[in-house]
């Protein structure tokens, strides 16, 4: 009987996504804090030139060869410098052939691509890998400190944040960070890669302010004359964060066509600028972040499935400042010292501060304490410095009766509601400064949907 459970098939993308929608990491509470579990797999050459080296992975995928690029590397001269790799899935782990010379067989069977048995036996050349799941068990307790990295806070589920990052940061694992907007999931990214160990940089990408026709070479980068202009070559934001992690915010805004390209980076680690056929490998930790419900997405269509698994190895979630009020004194403190100004906040100025729901959340915190900051022409702020309007923000209007408006007026015609969505693009451009990221987001629209309403109504060209 084959050791090969089933062969690889197609089938709908979506489906899969149910089974592993919290990400490859499990989190199991403790009496003390939690565990954090992550499947990986040990591989044991049992014969052949190599027998007795052994190691484990938790990388979603393993190549094995004998080039130096590698994961894992054999002497052995029957196996070809790139032989297979074994991968991840929703269904398990799989096997897959890279055209090698002379092949990779389970059970006598050569295989181009199959589901394993764990414990199983896989030959490449003249090597028989034994391949085993483990799963890496992390103890985390929760640390009781205010500060990790550049995240400020004391609250249960501040600490807890803390707890997860400090286990995480040091291993290979890919993180999806998710929360809204302005509630810290860069500063999340930042601390990430602090505690990373990595050589490299941090290199952050934004996909929800670059122009939609230049995010592959903002990403993937071009060599001399690729296209009309390019008088010099262009390294991009996976080449510049080698050996280093790269942070993609607001990865629900990449256009779909080139969410494939970013897949097969994740997969290969190894890009292919613009104008160029010869990959370049590359070593780099990706962190992605959204304000998005990216499972929704994919149901939807507009997310492609298999990018968000390979995405959401482990989830992040950052917790809205109206969740975690008992923090904002400390975040307080925290930014008045940076802006290095004297002065201090009244106790009627943070009971308002902590009565806001804060829908632009830290973010929004920041920018009224700088406000009132230059704006106070005393040493202490008051409630009438802050600028917040209580009866918009504070948790009491929850409560609080709304009036009876009269009904708005709805288009009757095609072209009135083609009038009235210029009007609401153009007012939410206005109150953003013309900042045409902020305003998509307003708006609830990706920024290449908002790219293509101004050209349609304003003749705008992406710039």
């Amino acid at each position: 009987m084959s050791s090969v459970v089933r062969f690889l098939h197609t089938g709908d993308p979506r489906v899969l996504l149910e089974e592993r929608e919290l990400g490859t990491a499990r989190i199991q509470p403790t009496d003390s804090g939690y565990q954090i579990e992550l499947e990986s797999i040990h591989l044991n050459v049992v014969s052949g030139p190599d027998a007795g080296v052994q190691t484990h992975f938790s990388l979603p995928v393993v190549r094995i060869g004998t080039a130096a690029d590698n994961d894992f590397i054999l002497s052995d001269r029957t196996v070809s410098r790139h032989h297979a790799e074994i991968r991840a899935t929703p269904n398990g782990w799989v096997i897959r052939d890279l055209e090698s010379t002379n092949g990779t067989y389970i059970d006598s069977l050569r295989v181009r691509e199959a589901f394993l048995v764990l414990g199983a036996k896989c030959r490449l050349g003249r090597s028989d890998i034994s391949v085993q799941q483990e799963v890496d068990a992390i103890s985390v307790s929760t640390p009781e400190q205010n500060q990790l990295g550049a995240l400020v806070g004391a609250s249960e589920r501040i600490r807890e944040l803390y707890g997860l990052i400090q286990a995480v940061a040091p291993t290979p694992t890919t993180v999806l960070i998710t929360g809204e907007s302005g509630s810290g999931k860069e500063c999340v990214a930042r601390t990430l890669h602090e505690l990373s160990g990595r050589s490299g940089p941090l290199v952050i990408f934004d996909a929800a302010v670059t122009n939609p026709e230049m995010i592959r070479n903002d990403l993937f980068g071009h060599v001399k004359g690729a296209f009309t202009g390019a008088s010099t070559s262009r390294e991009g934001a996976f080449r510049q964060a080698h050996r280093g992690t790269l942070f993609i915010d607001e990865i629900g805004e990449l256009p779909l066509d080139l969410q494939p390209r970013l897949l097969r980076v994740l997969e290969n680690r190894e890009v292919i600028p613009i104008g160029s056929d010869q990959p370049v490998p590359v070593d780099v930790r990706v962190v992605a972040a959204t304000h998005r419900h990216l499972a929704a997405m994919v149901q939807e269509g507009t997310f492609r499935a298999d990018l968000f698994y390979r995405l959401s190895v482990l989830l992040v979630s950052v917790p809205p400042l109206r969740e975690i009020p008992e923090d904002i004194p400390l975040l307080v403190k925290y930014f008045l010292s940076r802006l290095n100004v004297n002065r201090r906040v009244s106790v009627e100025a943070m009971q308002v501060l902590q009565r806001y729901l804060w829908p632009g959340n830290i973010r929004e915190l920041r920018n009224v304490l700088e406000r009132a900051a230059v704006l106070c022409r005393r040493g202490e702020i008051r409630p009438e410095d802050l600028g917040l309007s209580e009866g918009m923000g504070a948790k009491a209007a929850l409560e609080a009766e709304v009036p009876t408006q009269a009904p708005v007026p709805l288009p009757t015609s095609l072209d009135e509601l083609k009038a009235l969505e210029r009007a609401m693009i153009l007012e939410a451009l206005a109150r953003n400064q013309s900042n045409k990221a902020k305003a998509a987001r307003e708006l609830g629209i990706s920024i290449s949907t908002l790219w293509r309403k101004l050209k349609e109504y304003l003749g705008e060209a992406p710039s």
